[in-house]
């Protein structure tokens, strides 16, 4: 069933905007000599985190988010190492969505569509080692080739419900395991 789920695996669009203009020449101002500036403590100390970053049921929510985001680009662009980064090594699913799309781009075949769009997300749950939050997503038609010389099939898309499970590990959220909820 994971490597059905993983299949069915839909990949984001990425926005690319060009930049255009016909004057081959950049208008650069002369450069102008500045005293510099030391920070203060407090202005060079930590970053701002993302949502994500956070240790809080709203960056739980916004982990799952970004993890799919990262999912959906990995899907695209057949790069998944940043996807691997945000999954536990024991996840299984996230292990096989990594697998195949390797798979799929490493033969010389694509993965194309606009990806999996979350529709609901619910609140995250705590349990003894896990946070659980359970979202619903709408699957894009997507046409996938797995080699280079095989036809493209198309498939549908859809709707699914899916259970997070995510555990705070060395100061982030990793995604433990991701279930599909009938």
């Amino acid at each position: 069933m994971r490597r059905h789920l993983a299949y069915a695996a839909g990949a984001a669009v990425l926005a690319l905007a060009g930049c255009g203009g016909d004057d081959p020449t950049p208008q650069v101002a002369d450069p102008t000599p500045t005293a510099s500036v030391s920070a203060s403590p407090s202005a060079s100390a930590a970053v701002e985190k993302e949502a994500w970053e956070k240790k809080t049921d709203d960056g739980a929510v916004a982990f799952v988010e970004h993890w799919l985001e990262v999912f959906n680009e990995a899907e695209t662009t057949g790069e998944t190492q940043v996807l691997e980064d945000l999954s536990a090594p024991g996840c299984e699913t996230c292990a096989n969505f990594v697998e195949i799309t390797n798979d799929i781009y490493g033969a010389g075949g694509f993965i194309k569509s606009e990806g999996w769009k979350i529709q609901q997300v619910g609140r995250p749950t705590e349990t003894a080692t896990e946070t659980v939050v359970a979202f619903n997503v709408d699957q894009t038609p997507q046409r996938v080739r797995q080699t280079a010389e095989s036809e493209t099939l198309a498939r549908p898309g859809g709707k699914l419900s899916l259970s997070a499970h995510l555990a705070w590990r060395g100061g982030k959220w990793v995604m433990n395991r991701l279930d599909r909820v009938a």
